[in-house]
């Protein structure tokens, strides 16, 4: 799985997971926080949105309103790797 920061970048979203063989994007929501499973989301798409200056936009034109979602439970969070050198 993919992971990406939204942290700074953001003001809807702080993480995201892209599952690239079952095309799944998993967006963890500030308020809640809540992650979300968006499924049939293209390749393509989650890498516009992870290089969109705008990801907000990306995500509320392109994601939000085209494809079919589901609440994740417990919330997702990406593992924190920064031990590894």
């Amino acid at each position: 799985m993919q992971h990406h920061d939204f942290r700074q970048a953001s003001e809807i979203i702080t993480h995201a997971g892209y599952d690239y063989d079952q095309q799944v994007l998993y967006l963890t929501y500030r308020s809640g926080p809540a992650t979300i499973a968006y499924l049939n989301v293209a390749p393509s798409l989650y890498e516009e949105l992870v290089d969109s200056v705008y990801p907000d936009v990306c995500l509320r034109f392109r994601i939000q309103a085209h494809h079919p979602f589901r609440r994740m439970e417990p919330s997702f969070q990406p593992l924190d790797l920064s031990f590894v050198k």
